[in-house]
């Protein structure tokens, strides 16, 4: 009796084993397939047709979207600092030292500013309401 526990105790552990093994593998195709599926949103692609990213590349265009709204948010505050304390607006960014790069970080174009108004934009497709 005792030799047939023995035996089912050691058959348990390799089908334990064995399951954990098909688990793992389970959840590395799942991470893999994640890697390569296609996303039906995108960031910065958005509206412009035949634009396939997979999820890691949307969720990556996202955040450079939020670091692009981000700056420009930091850009118009320092410009309103600027024109409360001065009464005008900063003649060009670069003379605000807001310590923001001036560039889109998604597609490397620079920051449109227009000194009569205060306004600053982003030229990135996509981007026109940021």
């Amino acid at each position: 009796m005792e030799r047939h526990r023995l035996a089912l105790r050691s058959s348990q552990r390799g089908f334990f084993t064995l399951i954990g093994l098909l688990l793992a593998l389970a959840i590395i195709a799942i991470l893999l397939g994640m890697y390569g599926m296609p996303s039906g949103t995108g960031g910065s692609g958005a509206g412009q047709g035949g634009d396939v990213q997979t999820v890691v590349g949307g969720t990556k265009n996202r955040a450079m979207d939020a670091v692009c709204r981000n700056n420009l948010s930091q850009l118009r505050a320092a410009i309103g600092i600027h024109s409360a304390t001065t009464q005008s607006y900063p003649s060009s960014l670069e003379q605000l030292n807001a310590g923001v790069d001036l560039v889109c970080p998604t597609g490397g174009e620079p920051y449109r500013y227009n000194p009569q108004t205060g306004k600053v934009t982003c030229a990135h497709p996509g981007h026109e309401g940021f």
